[in-house]
């Protein structure tokens, strides 16, 4: 055999071996469900984990998260709201903490089903107060466009939407495919627990170990694809138009901003002003895209204020 054809063969052998490696080496979906509180719901797409908390016949809001980290990420937020008089329901999104990962496109279509089959399976007919995070916010208003009879408040977090910040590793895997979903595959864990590592360096955090827990969410099966996927179709999505739909309508809404926030564009509060400039705007100083979880009492604050309103 020759010289080339040899470092063809390792070539190719490789490339199927590093990506089957990275994936044998992941926990599975089911370890991944082990010791998480709440249940699992089942929906078209497959199964959802939910939790609830508050007492039954006070209003309701709903809390989804964002791209990376799962619904953990609003402890202190549901805690918070409780105390506040609400019942607190969240979900996780495909492919993160205890949901399945369905073989989809995570798109709007695929999240405003999830989402709207969480609702009705917990509370039927009934008008919820919608807190979305970062890429939670733009699945919160997909929701609102869709089911607008349901929706009494948008709440968004570092909304995405409006522009947002990436590497130049991620923007080439989102952009290429094939090359970047073996890119992504075999080196985005590393990546993606640096980010972790980062967003614990912002400050304090309500969520105990959550660089190890972003960490084992990296080395969980289906996660990594669940957040090249959703880079690729949810957050491709422009929320302007939509914004200025929901505003036109009267629909109460609330963004709240880091001030210090490396991963939402600087002209994102700036165009949320002029696409809805009925929506009320609050900046949390020197918080930055964590601010759910490094900043949970500016962010109750505003919320109470918020749902004073409604």
């Amino acid at each position: 055999m020759s010289l080339w054809l040899v470092i063809v063969a390792a070539g190719g052998a490789a490339l199927v071996a590093l990506p089957l490696l990275a994936w044998l080496f992941c926990r599975s979906r089911k370890r991944a469900r082990a010791g998480l509180p709440g249940r699992l719901v089942p929906l078209e797409d497959g199964l959802t984990r939910v939790t609830s908390d508050g007492l039954p016949g006070r209003p309701i809001a709903v809390l989804v998260h964002g791209l990376t980290t799962p619904s953990w990420v609003f402890d202190a937020i549901a805690d918070g709201l409780v105390v506040q008089g609400w019942q607190v329901l969240r979900h996780d999104l495909w492919g993160r903490g205890g949901s399945d990962m369905p073989g989809k496109a995570q798109g709007p279509d695929l999240f405003v089903r999830q989402l709207a089959g969480v609702i009705d399976a917990e509370h039927p007919g009934e008008r919820v107060l919608l807190v979305g995070y970062s890429m939670g916010a733009a699945i919160s208003i997909a929701y609102a466009e869709a089911y607008p009879e349901r929706v009494r408040g948008l709440a968004m977090l570092a909304p995405a939407g409006l522009g947002h910040r990436l590497d130049r590793f991620t923007r080439f895997c989102v952009a290429t495919p094939v090359l970047g979903d073996w890119l992504w595959a075999v080196f985005a864990g590393m990546g993606l627990r640096a980010q972790a590592r980062r967003a614990a360096a912002q400050g304090p955090s309500s969520v105990e170990d959550i660089t190890a827990r972003l960490a084992a969410e990296s080395r969980t099966r289906g996660y990594r694809r669940a957040v090249l996927s959703s880079l690729r179709h949810m957050l491709k999505q422009r929320m302007g138009p939509v914004l200025t739909e929901l505003d036109g309508k009267g629909l109460p809404m609330l963004a709240v901003w880091g001030g210090e926030d490396g991963l939402i564009a600087r002209a994102a509060p700036e165009r949320m002003a002029r696409r809805a400039p009925g929506c009320a705007q609050v900046t949390v100083r020197g918080a930055g895209h964590g601010l759910p979880h490094t900043h949970p009492r500016e962010v109750l604050k505003a919320l109470r204020g918020f749902a004073e309103t409604l």
